[in-house]
C-alpha cells in the first residue's frame, strides 16, 4: 500500500502544472487563504519534520470532521529573522478521499521536492485522527 501511495504521489506532482517558483500551480495565492494555526507555530515537535516559524494554510474548510475532495494545505516554513519567501513549504492535496503530500524546499529563487508520498504519510499517521492535519483550530 506504500508503494502505492508513493507512485500516486510521484503521478500527482508529475502532473501538476508548476509555477514561475516551482510549487503548484494550485497553491497560488496560499498566503491569502484562511490560516488554520491562530499565532506562527514556533515549536517543532514531537514530530518535528518541518523546523522553523510555520503558518498554515487552508484552500476550503473541514466539512465535519474531514476536510473535503480538492482541499488543499500549505504548510510555509521560514526561519527566525530571515526575509523573503519560506525556506520549505508542506502540501497536502485531497485527491479522490485521500491525501497526496508534496514537500519543497528553496534553492537558488525555485522550489524543487525533497520528500513526498510515504516519505510524509509516515508521519501524518499520527493525526490520523485529525484527517491527518497536526495543525488544529
Amino acid at each position: 500500500m506504500a508503494v502505492a501511495a508513493a507512485g500516486a504521489a510521484v503521478v500527482v506532482v508529475a502532473l501538476a502544472s508548476s509555477s514561475e517558483a516551482g510549487l503548484p500551480t494550485y497553491t497560488n495565492g496560499y498566503a491569502k487563504w484562511p490560516r488554520i494555526n491562530a499565532k506562527p507555530i514556533t515549536r517543532c515537535g514531537p514530530p518535528c519534520a518541518h523546523s522553523g516559524v510555520k503558518n498554515v494554510y487552508v484552500s476550503k474548510r473541514k466539512v465535519g470532521a474531514r476536510y473535503p475532495n480538492g482541499a488543499v494545505i500549505v504548510k510555509s516554513v521560514a526561519q527566525a529573522g530571515v526575509a523573503g519567501p519560506p525556506g520549505q513549504v508542506a502540501v497536502m492535496r485531497k485527491v479522490d478521499g485521500r491525501w497526496r503530500f508534496v514537500e519543497y524546499r528553496l534553492s537558488a529563487g525555485r522550489y524543487s521536492v525533497i520528500g513526498q508520498g510515504s516519505f510524509c504519510l509516515s508521519c501524518h499517521m499520527q493525526a490520523r485522527a485529525n484527517d491527518y492535519v497536526f495543525t488544529k483550530r
